[in-house]
This record gives C-alpha cells, sequence and structure tokens, in this order.
C-alpha cells in the first residue's frame, strides 16, 4: 500500500504538471502563453488573449488534474486521507511544474478540482459561491481567487470541526491550499493594494489558419 500511494502521489504531481494553457496556447494558437498578458500559464491569462472558449477549457482540464488526483487516488483503495494528499500533489505540480523549470501556475482551479472531488457539497457551495460573486462585482479574477482561498480553510473549519477526529487532514490541506495561493497572487495583491491590477477584459481569438 506504501509503494502504491507513493507511485499515484508521484503521478498526481506529474499530471498536475501538465500546463494545459501552454499546452492549449501552442497548439491552437502557435503562441507562448508565457510570453502574452501575465506571462502566467492559467486559465485568466488565456482568458484575456485568447477568449471566453479557450479559457473554459483550460479551467476545465485544470480542475480536470485536481478531480483525478483524488478520484483515481480512492479507487487505488488509497482511502480518503492519502488521496487527498494526492490532490495536494496535482496542485503543487500546477503551481511548480516539473515541465516548467518548477514553475507554474496560481493553483486555483486545480484546487477547485480538489475541493469537488474531496469535500463535503457545503465547503464547495461556500468557495465556489465566494469567487463567483467576488468576480461578479469586481470583475477582478484575483480578488475572486484569494477570497476563494481565505474562504476554503474557514469553511473546512466550520463543517467538518465537529468530526475533527476524521478530518483533521482535510483541514490541513485546506490551510495549505490557502497559504499557496496567497503566495502565488503575491504580486497581484501588490497590485491590487495600488490600485493596479486589471479588470476582465476577455478578448476574441481564433486559432491560426481559422
Amino acid at each position: 500500500m506504501a509503494l502504491k500511494a507513493a507511485a499515484w502521489i508521484l503521478a498526481s504531481y506529474v499530471i498536475g504538471s501538465i500546463p494545459f494553457g501552454l499546452v492549449v496556447s501552442k497548439l491552437l494558437f502557435k503562441q507562448d502563453l508565457r510570453k502574452l498578458g501575465s506571462g502566467n500559464i492559467g486559465a485568466t491569462n488565456v482568458l484575456r488573449n485568447f477568449g471566453v472558449q479557450p479559457f473554459i477549457a483550460v479551467m476545465l482540464l485544470d480542475m480536470a488534474k485536481g478531480i483525478a488526483a483524488v478520484a483515481i487516488g480512492r479507487a487505488l483503495g488509497l482511502g480518503p486521507t492519502l488521496s487527498l494528499v494526492a490532490g495536494m500533489a496535482s496542485i503543487i505540480g500546477h503551481n511548480w511544474s516539473v515541465f516548467l523549470g518548477f514553475k507554474g501556475g496560481k493553483g486555483i482551479a486545480t484546487s477547485g478540482g480538489v475541493i469537488i472531488a474531496a469535500y463535503p457539497w457545503q465547503v464547495i457551495v461556500v468557495v465556489i459561491g465566494v469567487f463567483v460573486l467576488l468576480v461578479l462585482v469586481t470583475r477582478i479574477m484575483s480578488v475572486g481567487s484569494i477570497a476563494a482561498a481565505v474562504a476554503f480553510p474557514v469553511a473546512a473549519l466550520v463543517f467538518l470541526w465537529g468530526d475533527m477526529r476524521d478530518y483533521w487532514a482535510y483541514i490541513i490541506i485546506a490551510i495549505l491550499t490557502c497559504v499557496f495561493a496567497i503566495y502565488k497572487h503575491r504580486e497581484n495583491i501588490k497590485r491590487l493594494m495600488k490600485g493596479e491590477e486589471p479588470k476582465i477584459k476577455s478578448r476574441k481569438a481564433a486559432p491560426e489558419g481559422v
């Protein structure tokens, strides 16, 4: 079991490392996403440079990495805790990709996948609700992302506190995910404090040759 768990956690890191934003930008648009906009390989930069449809595709693919890490871990019989650790590995892979010299995205969509796959529905509703509400109100993606990241451990504590003996790992992972998200958004936070963070302005873009 230990060998199986270690192998799947490592595999989850590798899966999480797949930079779908970069893959989509190169395959469909013949451009390097790292050289456009913010330079980030995540879905938000895809939205700003290539439009809504590629953004949705990349967001779902990045979420699928987190969902797969948890769901396949459970299917392999690793149990809830080790499957959750595999989910955490996928987030780390997205943030510090082995394919990109241990650089990467900000982990929001992949974290969302882990939350959907592993956490009670109440936590899912709170986190997604906070994200959507803040993005709609401010039209700033980073505000929604940071707020959702903070809401995640808070919601986990509120709804899992009574079963802490069974869910302590869920609380720890929620806190770590929040810390990672805030760290990866540190430049966004600086821009927000200066009032310089850009609002969402997607542009339509078609694949080369279309």
